[in-house]
């Protein structure tokens, strides 16, 4: 692991001092007039030279962009440079904010695309972030001025840099099978819905020789063909997949339309997860439970997701106790008891029960909550807060107290590295990025939050036997990331599907070494990865 953090650090280094003058460019486009006969017009471009550079406007009507060819020679590295300054930009849906959009389904109204003929990846440009079409996220302001991003590509790694400091490492993220076997450069809009506008003052493609081969992926993925788990009376979206032991795999799946109080169903497999049954009593209800765990007697122990809160204030939701094999069950009402900083107080305010729960040595159990609470800003105007925390019962889940806030966001991943070490990661909110937190004291404080560079929803933490911590997470893709020191960093990203829907995704080792992994893109899918660390 160390040669491999060295590895890096050496990639990063060269890069940042090979100076400019060792690239030949290739494409130089300087923004001062219309692209000349180097680039041909893809659609209806609307664009003026004007001082400050080529203003492009998609206004919903006249939408296009401009595209160049090249001539890519493998092992080269590729640079990718644009200097632009966005305006005002939408999103793919009138009521959504300018994120909501998935670039290579929907386009993108701003961005830069590069294929080498075996793959092709790019730089989307929205109000506050920059980003690539998949999982990597800049938070800025891309509107103050004008910036140079540089995107600097190696095989299937992408780094990408803003004014000359690297802000994403990149590994595997020039990943999408190109759509042509021709390499081409294009800038402008590719949006089927979303407008935006920019002034570009150049855009430039070079290649220099690499500086040193990258280093290996340190793990190996073989993935199985997918698998669809079909239900004809109601759409499952968001699965949730609980390993209970002695062959018994459940899954919590939404079966509503993104709401609160929406339907769930707990599904259960005996087959490794090829094939899903719904319990009956508890499919089709808002009080299905979502976090399950086999308890040492044998019996399982299930949470609601929703609760609800009382006349008095109190916070109540359902505990769900099921036999050994899942066919019968009883259910009666628990009580979640948090600071008044984050208890339920107004209508839209919710304690939201998450996957992860587990176990501990005195009997007791654990249980990841997070909690969206509507709070007042300085300036007066509403913000919705949300923190995730850890809550223990003692009680066989009759009551839930606060034991620790894990920190700011909702949809928290917790997974314990040892009996004192654990981490969390939490989806990306107003930034897209996930953010990372540890705690060195069994769950008891948690350092501050740290940003990784990819996002965006509903990370999922595995500690695979083999030493291998996985992390599942979605939106626009169906992706995977790994860490071989517990989290401390993140060597190897993996898309496992392109495919779209809602994205959320959930996984378990089923066996030493392979995951099973569930997606909702665009219908309810599985299939297996076996997961093998490589040695240096």
């Amino acid at each position: 692991m160390k040669f491999l953090l060295l590895a890096w650090a050496v990639v990063a280094l060269s890069s940042r001092l090979s100076a400019a003058d060792d690239i030949t460019w290739l494409i130089n486009y300087d923004g001062k007039a219309l692209p000349d006969s180097t680039w041909t017009t893809v659609g209806t471009v609307n664009a003026k030279a004007e001082a400050d550079g080529l203003h492009l406007i998609d206004n919903g009507k006249d939408f296009g962009h401009f595209r160049a060819a090249w001539k890519a020679k493998p092992g080269d590295e590729i640079i990718v440079e644009a200097t632009v300054k966005t305006g005002a930009i939408t999103g793919s849906q009138s009521k959504k904010p300018a994120t909501s959009l998935w670039p290579w389904r929907d386009g993108a109204p701003v961005m830069v695309q590069l294929s080498d003929g075996r793959h092709q990846e790019g730089l989307v440009l929205f109000p506050a972030q920059a980003t690539s079409f998949t999982d990597r996220f800049i938070p800025m302001d891309t509107s103050n001025r004008f910036h140079t991003y540089r995107l600097i590509i190696r095989d299937t790694d992408m780094s990408m840099w803003v004014d000359g400091v690297q802000k994403v490492v990149g590994q595997n993220a020039f990943w999408k099978p190109a759509d042509s076997p021709e390499p081409f450069i294009q800038f402008g809009s590719s949006a089927k819905v979303a407008t935006g506008e920019a002034i570009w003052s150049s855009v430039k493609l070079g290649v220099r020789k690499a500086a040193a081969p990258l280093p290996p992926d340190p793990v190996k993925l073989t993935i199985s063909e997918p698998w669809l788990i079909p239900r004809e009376d109601v759409k499952q979206t968001r699965p949730y997949l609980y390993d209970m032991g002695k062959g018994l795999l459940l899954a919590s799946v939404a079966q509503g339309p993104d709401a609160f109080y929406e339907p769930y169903g707990l599904l259960k497999s005996t087959d490794a997860g090829k094939t899903w049954m719904p319990i009956p009593g508890l499919d089709k209800i808002d009080t299905t439970p979502l976090p399950c765990l086999r308890r040492p007697d044998g019996t399982i122990l299930g949470i609601s997701r929703w609760t609800r809160t009382q006349p008095d204030g109190r916070v109540v939701g359902k505990t769900v106790r099921l036999n050994e094999d899942a066919t019968s069950f009883t259910m009666t009402d628990n009580e979640i008891i948090l600071p008044k900083q984050y208890t339920n107080e107004s209508a839209g305010d919710q304690t939201i029960c998450e996957r992860h729960i587990w176990n501990d040595d005195d009997g007791g159990i654990t249980m990841v909550v997070w909690t969206r609470k509507s709070v007042k800003r300085p300036d007066g105007r509403n913000n919705t807060e949300r923190w995730s925390h850890l809550l223990r019962s003692t009680d066989e889940g009759k009551t839930w107290n606060h034991f620790s806030t894990v920190g700011p966001g909702g949809e928290p991943a917790v997974v314990r590295l040892s009996a004192t070490e654990q981490t969390a990661v939490i989806r990306g909110d107003r930034n897209s990025l996930m953010k990372q937190m540890f705690s060195h004291d069994s769950g008891k404080t948690w350092s501050k939050p740290v940003d990784l560079e990819v996002g965006k929803v509903l990370p999922d933490l595995v500690l695979m036997s083999n030493g291998v911590l996985a992390c599942s997470y979605g939106r626009p893709a169906s992706c995977l990331m790994f860490s071989l020191d517990g989290g401390k960093t993140w060597p190897s990203h993996h898309v496992v599907s392109e495919k779209t829907g809602f994205n959320y995704t959930s996984i378990r080792e089923i066996s030493p070494g392979r995951l099973l992994y569930l997606h909702d893109a665009p219908k309810m899918s599985g299939f297996t990865i076996d997961v093998e660390p490589v040695k240096p």
